[in-house]
C-alpha cells in the first residue's frame, strides 16, 4: 500500500477535516481514485461553502492601491421620474401622480375676488346719510335682514329690546360697534327685508373698517358671495372676520341659544 494525498478527491475531505493527512488504501481503491480525480473534483459539492474573495491587506510601508472611485451615497430614490435641479426663475417641478408632500396634500385656499366697492361719495342718498350717523372704525358691525326698517323709524319692539339687551350683555363700550343694513328702507318696488344690496353693504363695511362683521341671518345671504361661511365658524374675508349666527328672531325666541351666542362672541372677541 502507498500513501495517497487526501486532496485527490472531494470524497476524502471529511478525513482531512478530521486531521488525517494520509490514508493507507488497497491498490484497487487507490487506482479508482487516481483514474477519475478530475471528474470528481470538477463536480460541484452542494455541501461546500461558497468561495470567498480574499482581499490582500496592504503591506507595512506600502500604500494601498486606490480602487475605482465610488459615488457617495445619496438620498433614497423617490417613486417616479427624478427631479431636475431647481433653475432660478423657473417654477419647481410639480409632484408626480401618487406622490404626497406636505405642500401638495394640503388644500390651497384661493382668495376670493374682492367685490367692486364704491367710495361713499358715489353712494345713493340713503346710504350716504346713514353713513354720516354711523361711528367710524368700530370693532364690530352687526346686521340682520330687517335692520334697515328698525333703523328707519319703523322699529320692531322685540328687535329694539333685543338689541339693547345684546349690547348690555356684550359689555361693548360706546363707539366700538355699529349697525349696517343689508338693504335700504323704505323698500323700493319689488323689495323686501329679504332683499340684499350686496355692493352697498360691502362698500359700507369697507368704509367703516371693522375687525368683525356679525351676520345674524341664520345663513349667509347668497348675494354676498360668501358661500363658504357656516354658522358660528369665523372666516377671514379680505382681512375681516365674518361670523354667521342664528337668525335674530330665533335668538329672541330661544334664550338658551342667545346665551350660548353671548358666550361664544365674548370668547371670540377676547381672543382677537
Amino acid at each position: 500500500m502507498a500513501p495517497v494525498p487526501l486532496n485527490i478527491s472531494p470524497a476524502l475531505r471529511p478525513w482531512r477535516q478530521a486531521g488525517i493527512t494520509h490514508l493507507l488504501l488497497d491498490d484497487e481503491v487507490r487506482e479508482r481514485l487516481l483514474t477519475r480525480p478530475a471528474l470528481e473534483a470538477a463536480a460541484p459539492d452542494p455541501a461546500a461553502p461558497p468561495a470567498r474573495t480574499r482581499t490582500e491587506a496592504p503591506r507595512p510601508g506600502r500604500p494601498a492601491q486606490p480602487g475605482p472611485a465610488s459615488a457617495p451615497p445619496g438620498p433614497p430614490a423617490t417613486r417616479g421620474a427624478a427631479q431636475a435641479p431647481a433653475v432660478p426663475g423657473m417654477p419647481a417641478q410639480a409632484p408626480q401622480d401618487g406622490d404626497v408632500s406636505p405642500t401638495s396634500a394640503r388644500p390651497e385656499r384661493t382668495p376670493r375676488p374682492r367685490p367692486d366697492v364704491l367710495p361713499p361719495e358715489q353712494w345713493p342718498a340713503y346710504w350716504r346719510e346713514l353713513f354720516q350717523k354711523t361711528p367710524r372704525k368700530p370693532s364690530v358691525v352687526w346686521t340682520y335682514p330687517s335692520l334697515s326698517r328698525d333703523l328707519g323709524g319703523a322699529a320692531d319692539d322685540a328687535h329694539r329690546d333685543f338689541l339693547r339687551r345684546l349690547l348690555g350683555d356684550m359689555g361693548l363700550p360706546k363707539g366700538s360697534h355699529a349697525f349696517w343694513p343689508l338693504n335700504r328702507y323704505p323698500y323700493g318696488e319689488e323689495e323686501s327685508e329679504a332683499t340684499v344690496d350686496a355692493r352697498l353693504f360691502l362698500s359700507g363695511v369697507d368704509a367703516l373698517g371693522p375687525d368683525s362683521v356679525i351676520l345674524m341671518c341664520g345663513e349667509v345671504p347668497p348675494e354676498l358671495g360668501l358661500a363658504d361661511l357656516r354658522p358660528l365658524l369665523p372666516c377671514i374675508v379680505h382681512g375681516r372676520r365674518f361670523v354667521v349666527t342664528p337668525h335674530v328672531d330665533v335668538l329672541i325666541r330661544e334664550r338658551q341659544r342667545y346665551a350660548q351666542l353671548i358666550t361664544f362672541l365674548k370668547a371670540l372677541f377676547a381672543g382677537r
